[in-house]
Order: C-alpha cells, then sequence, then structure tokens
C-alpha cells in the first residue's frame, strides 16, 4: 500500500505539573504490560490479503485480542472498540458510496 505509521513525540505537549503518585498509581499497569505489548508489536505482520487500512486494522485488532487479551482484559476491550471503530468509520463513509481516501489524496 506504500503507507507508513507516525511514531515519536506527541504533536501536543503536555507539561502540566501533576502528582507523581497519583501518575504512578494511573500508569501502574503499563509497566507490567509493556513486558507483552512490545514484543507482539515490534512481531506483528499482516498478511497480504489485507490490501486496505480498514483490514489492516481489522487484522491488528484480532491479533490484540487473541496475544494481547490473555495479559489483561483491557486488550479485548480495546479490540473491541478497534473492530467499532471501523465498523462506524465504514457505516459513516459508504453512505456517500465513496472510499476513504489515502493520506495523500490519491486512492489506489
Amino acid at each position: 500500500m506504500g503507507w507508513g505509521v507516525k511514531t515519536g513525540l506527541p504533536y501536543i505537549w503536555h507539561s502540566k505539573a501533576s502528582n507523581p503518585f497519583v501518575n504512578l498509581k494511573k500508569e501502574y499497569n503499563g509497566i507490567f504490560w509493556q513486558e507483552e505489548a512490545i514484543p507482539f508489536f515490534q512481531s506483528v505482520t499482516l498478511p497480504k490479503e489485507c490490501t486496505s487500512v480498514q483490514q489492516c486494522y481489522l487484522e491488528l485488532a484480532k491479533l490484540v485480542r487473541e496475544k494481547l487479551g490473555k495479559v489483561d482484559p483491557y486488550f479485548i476491550t480495546l479490540a473491541t472498540g478497534m473492530v467499532t471503530w471501523i465498523e462506524a468509520w465504514e457505516e459513516l463513509n459508504s453512505a456517500e458510496g465513496t472510499e476513504a481516501e489515502a493520506p495523500n489524496g490519491k486512492n489506489e
């Protein structure tokens, strides 16, 4: 498809002072999840049959459910939300009968 993924610092920088103990409590699970999540995302490969962004995202949701759902129920909720997002996107965009446009403005 010729598309990439953007990584790096967020576009919006948040520098508000906060309580580190509250933050630790909120982020506690993530410390343990990263032991599974990072290797998972580093090794994900999508099948060649996935030829659209929507298909790739649905396949990723399936893999998140299968592999990370065992780590914590949060990932099952995440996978369900990913599927819901694509269903909503397709419903919203199919009413016009148009295909979602590629980021460069060209459909391939």
